[in-house]
Formats: structure tokens, sequence, C-alpha cells
């Protein structure tokens, strides 16, 4: 079974987090075709994001994206980004929050299941299987 990602999960505790110690939420996000930001403020493929209360209003963390209406310059635009685009969640004062490494999560995932079946496919050529009735081990009861 599969199961979703975490990391909105996790996204919405950082949020929490800082609103709950007055600090300034912020994400940064890297930029494709299916996020939604003012194009003028992207660098380099990426823009951080100020997503506390007071500059963003109207604020949806949800299990697919982050939404919510902000000024820019004086201008109101809504935003929208996918979870997946999302890098980090931290707290603007301190620089303490998550920091998310795009796609490594599910390469480590593929390799630890392939080491995994590796490794078990290694055992059972340590243990010589046991095709002749003679070979095996049995218990007998002794009374």
């Amino acid at each position: 079974m599969k199961y979703p990602t975490t990391k909105p999960y996790l996204i919405r505790a950082i949020y929490e987090w800082c609103v709950d110690n007055n600090l300034t939420a912020y994400i940064s996000v890297e930029i494709d075709q299916s996020t939604s930001v003012p194009e003028e403020y992207v660098k380099d493929g990426e823009i951080t994001l100020n997503i506390g209360p007071i500059a963003a209003r109207d604020l949806l963390i949800d299990n697919d994206s982050v939404q919510f209406t902000a000024r820019f310059s004086g201008v109101s635009r809504k935003i929208f980004v996918p979870i997946s685009a999302v890098k980090a969640i931290f707290a603007k004062e301190i620089n303490h929050g998550l920091f998310f490494t795009l796609d490594t999560a599910q390469k480590m995932l593929h390799i630890c299941e392939r080491e995994d079946l590796n490794h078990l496919e290694s055992l059972s050529d340590n243990y010589p299987s046991h095709n002749n009735e003679r070979d095996r081990t049995h218990l007998k009861i002794v009374r």
C-alpha cells in the first residue's frame, strides 16, 4: 500500500509552530509550470514567500498545495504553490524550520527497497536449500 507524502503535514506543523511563537513563517518555492507567483520576484527559478498571518490572506495549506492572497508592491495577487514545489518552510527571525530536498525522498525510497531486496537475495544464497530429505534436520520427541 502506498501512503501519501508527509510533507504537507510537516509544512502545516512548522507553520503552526511559527504562529504560536510569534515568528514569521516563510516558504521557499522552486518555480515550475504549475506555480502561480509574481514572476517579477522570481530569482534563479526560486521565490521566498511570507505566509505569516499578517502577509498572507485566506491561507490554505492542504495536501496538494499552498494557496493565499498577498500584496506585492501594493497589488493584491493570488498565489498557488503545489506542495511538491515547496523547498522549505522556516521562521525568518531564527532561520529554523524544515528544508526539503525535491525528489530525493522518492529516490532514497527506491534505493532502500532495492538494497533490501538485494540483501534478502544474498541471505538466501548463504543458506543452501534442503531438497534432500536426509539433509533436513528434524526433531524427535524424547520421553
